[in-house]
């Protein structure tokens, strides 16, 4: 039986080593570029990521999901919500420097629906 190799990049990656500030250089941080794609093409690298919610930020995007399903439409996941969400927020010009406290950053990202 094959075993599937496993690599401390692979295994650690540089989440880790932002974390306990490891020995290597931390990536850099690109700019957003100036287009972007809705969707990520077809065979797109994805990954796993937990989130933490209040229980009433869950029940909001059950009821998102469930207002899908019975209008007619389709019941969409919660995962599937946030992807939209993020995808959504990529398209603006969200400005995040200096951002102290999960305050400011919800005035901001409000500031963006203004437009």
């Amino acid at each position: 039986m094959k075993r599937a190799r496993i690599t401390e990049e692979l295994a650690y990656g540089s989440a880790l080593e932002r974390l306990t500030g490891g020995d290597r250089a931390p990536a850099e941080v690109r700019e957003p570029e100036a287009k972007v794609s809705g969707a990520p093409g077809p065979g797109a690298a994805m990954i796993k990521l937990s989130v933490f919610l209040h229980r009433d930020e869950d029940a909001y995007l059950e009821a998102l999901a469930s207002t899908a399903k019975f209008s007619g439409g389709k019941k969409l996941s919660k995962t599937k919500l946030v992807e939209a969400m993020v995808r959504a927020f990529r398209r603006t010009n969200l400005d995040v420097r200096g951002v102290r406290d999960e305050q400011e950053l919800l005035d901001r990202m409000l500031a963006q629906f203004r437009l």
